[in-house]
């Protein structure tokens, strides 16, 4: 009987504290996941983000990247104007639509954020900004 006893008290302390686990790791944000591919491209600022204006967001027309591996496999990234998301701890103080800049971003086909500026760098106004297909279509 005593035995008994214990075996159950066993059980119950065990259940808590595997109870009392599970709650702790569901409570850890996840952790961030590794970028599949980190693409760096020249582009000009077609607009900046509208403080005033809830979901607008930084709009870069950038260049045709060759290398782009799509979600679906295929290879390239056709010229155009898309919103680039900031990472946190980039900064678009002394940015202007019209700057040509050279924009590092990272893509996750499998987590989200799918698409996050992590650098932007302003170039010289005269540097060129080719448009059109990528090499890779």
């Amino acid at each position: 009987m005593k035995t008994s006893r214990l075996i159950r008290a066993g059980m119950l302390a065990a259940a808590v504290m595997c109870l009392s686990a599970c709650k702790q790791e569901a409570s850890k944000p996840p952790a961030a996941t590794a970028p599949e591919a980190v693409y760096t491209v020249r582009g000009k600022i077609v607009s900046l983000p509208d403080p005033a204006k809830p979901g607008s967001s930084l709009q870069i027309m950038h260049e045709p990247i060759d290398n782009f591996v799509r979600q679906d496999g295929k290879l390239g990234m056709d010229s155009m104007t898309m919103p680039f998301p900031l990472a946190k701890g980039v900064s678009l103080e002394g940015f202007a639509a019209g700057d040509v800049v050279e924009v590092t971003f990272e893509v996750r086909w499998k987590s989200q954020p799918r698409f996050q500026t992590t650098k932007l760098v302003k170039l010289p106004p005269d540097t060129p900004v080719r448009q059109g297909k990528a090499g890779g279509n």
